[in-house]
C-alpha cells in the first residue's frame, strides 16, 4: 500500500484542462482537488496517472471495462480490424455477426437497431414507445440515471423531493413544455407504480426502468406490477441495461432476474470499452424502425452516423466471447461477494453503521444507521459527509472509486487487489471516523 504522490506533470496538465475544458470536466462530476489527476493508461485492473501513480481501478470508465483494460484478445481483434477501415455508415460484416450474437444472448431480443451511445439508446427507445403507441408520456423512477436527453434527465438527484408523480429538471436548458410528460414514481413500490400506470393509461407511452438503480436491488413484486400494468394499459416496458448488460449475467438482468421487457437498451460493455449503444426487442415495436413506416407516419428514426462503427462491434463481439467462456460469471459473482464481505467485517468490528449492496460484480457502501434502502428517499439520510471522506483517503492510497458512485469489479481483479482494497479500506476507516 503506497500513498499517492501528485507532481508538477498532473498539476500543470489540470491547468491546461481548465483552460480549454469547461470546468476541467470531461464527464459530467468533478473529482475533490486533492485527488484529480491525469490518466496515462491502464492494463487489467489498474490504471497510471501521469505522475506514475498506480492505482486499482474499480470505475472502470463508468462499467464498460468488464474484462480489465487493454483485454489482449480485444485489442488485438481491433487492431486487425482497423486495416479494414473504421467508418462506412452502412452495415459491414461485422455488424450483422455482432447483431447476431446479441440476439443469442439476450432473451428479449428479436431485433436490434444500433446507436453511437447508451444515452442515445435510452432517447431513441422512448421515441419509439411513443411512436408505436401514438401516446406522449413516461414514467421513469426517482433516482435513476438514463442518460443526459431532455427526456430521462429528470428527478436523478433531486434536492426538492416533490410530490410524486412531479419531476424535477437535473439541469438547466430543459423546455418546461415536457414536464407534463414526464412522471416521477418510487422506486421498488409495487402500488403506487400500478396506479400511476393505471390512471395514466390514456397517455402512456413507455416505463423505463434501470435495474440497478442506485445499485439497488428491484424487488419482485415491484417488477411484477411493472409488466403486467404496461401491458394490460398498452404502454411499453423498457428496460434500461446500459448499466446491467452483460454484467449481472452474459443475459443481463433480464437473465439474472426473469424480466420480460418489450424493449431493451445497451451500451457500455456491449463495446467492449469503444463508444455504442443499441435498442433490442420485439420485431412488433421493432419495426417501427423500419423506413418503410414513414408513408404511414409512424416511422420512428433512429439514425447516428457512427451507430454500428465496425471498431466498437470487434471489441463487443471480442468481449462477449471471452465472457461466455464457462466459470466468467461465478468469478465475477465471487470477486463481488469477497469485497462486500471484506468490507461488511470491518464495518461490523468497527462499529460503524453501514449498508453494503452487492449484486453480481458491483459492490456499493452506505453509511447510515437505517436499516435498508430501497428506493431514492431512504438514500437521503446517508453520511454523504463520511461517504466523501472515506473516497478521498482511498483515492490517497491507491483506489480508483467516484465517492458514492460504488464499485464496478472486473475480471481482471485478483484476489490480492480486492484485499489490497479491503485492508485500504480498514486502514481509512480507522482514520476518518
Amino acid at each position: 500500500m503506497t500513498n499517492i504522490i501528485r507532481g508538477r506533470t498532473s498539476l500543470e496538465l489540470l491547468e491546461d484542462l481548465e483552460e480549454f475544458i469547461p470546468g476541467g470536466v470531461v464527464h459530467r462530476s468533478k473529482l475533490p482537488d486533492s485527488v484529480r489527476t491525469i490518466i496515462e493508461g491502464g492494463k487489467g485492473s489498474y490504471i497510471w496517472d501521469v505522475d506514475g501513480n498506480r492505482y486499482i481501478d474499480y470505475i472502470l470508465g463508468s462499467g464498460p471495462m468488464l474484462l480489465g483494460h487493454a483485454d489482449p484478445d480485444v485489442t488485438r481483434a481491433v487492431q486487425r480490424r482497423l486495416e479494414y477501415g473504421t467508418q462506412f455508415l452502412h452495415a459491414t460484416d461485422i455488424t450483422l455477426k455482432h447483431a447476431r450474437k446479441i440476439i443469442e444472448i439476450i432473451p428479449s431480443a428479436e431485433q436490434i437497431k444500433f446507436t453511437g451511445t447508451g444515452s442515445e439508446a435510452t432517447y431513441m427507445a422512448l421515441r419509439l414507445a411513443r411512436a408505436y403507441t401514438g401516446k406522449n408520456k413516461i414514467i421513469k423512477f426517482e433516482g435513476a440515471f438514463h442518460g443526459t436527453h431532455d427526456y430521462t434527465a429528470w428527478s436523478t438527484n433531486p434536492s426538492k423531493l416533490l410530490p410524486f408523480p412531479n419531476a424535477e429538471p437535473d439541469t438547466a436548458g430543459i423546455p418546461p413544455v415536457l414536464q407534463p410528460y414526464v412522471l416521477i414514481a418510487p422506486y421498488n413500490d409495487p402500488n403506487y407504480i400500478r396506479e400511476l400506470i393505471i390512471q395514466n393509461r390514456d397517455d402512456l407511452a413507455a416505463v423505463i426502468l434501470d435495474p440497478m438503480t442506485r445499485m439497488i436491488r428491484p424487488e419482485f413484486d415491484f417488477l411484477e406490477a411493472i409488466r403486467e400494468s404496461t401491458k394490460k394499459v398498452g404502454a411499453l416496458f423498457i428496460l434500461d441495461e446500459v448499466v446491467s448488460g452483460f454484467r449481472l449475467a452474459l443475459g443481463g438482468a433480464q437473465e439474472y432476474y426473469g424480466i420480460d421487457p418489450d424493449i431493451t437498451t445497451l451500451g457500455k460493455i456491449l463495446g467492449g470499452g469503444l463508444p455504442i449503444g443499441a435498442i433490442t426487442g420485439k420485431k412488433e415495436f421493432m419495426s417501427r424502425m423500419d423506413p418503410k413506416f414513414r408513408s404511414d407516419n409512424q416511422y420512428a428514426m433512429v439514425s447516428g452516423t457512427f451507430s454500428s462503427n465496425p471498431l466498437s462491434a470487434t471489441a463487443g463481439l471480442a468481449t462477449i466471447e471471452i465472457l461466455e467462456r464457462p466459470g466468467t460469471y461465478d468469478r465475477l459473482h465471487e470477486s463481488g461477494s469477497r469485497l462486500s464481505e471484506g468490507f461488511r467485517k470491518i464495518c461490523d468490528n468497527l462499529e460503524i453503521p453501514a449498508i453494503i449492496n452487492h449484486t453480481g460484480p458491483t459492490v456499493d457502501v452506505k453509511f447510515t444507521r437505517d436499516i435498508e434502502i430501497k428506493n431514492y428517499r431512504d438514500s437521503v439520510n446517508i453520511d454523504s459527509d463520511m461517504e466523501q471522506r472515506v473516497s478521498i483517503e482511498m483515492m490517497k492510497r491507491g483506489i480508483f472509486q467516484l465517492p458514492g458512485a460504488g464499485f464496478y469489479i472486473s475480471l481482471s481483479h485478483s484476489n490480492q487487489d480486492i484485499d489490497e482494497t479491503i485492508e485500504i479500506f480498514d486502514t481509512v476507516l480507522k482514520t476518518t471516523h
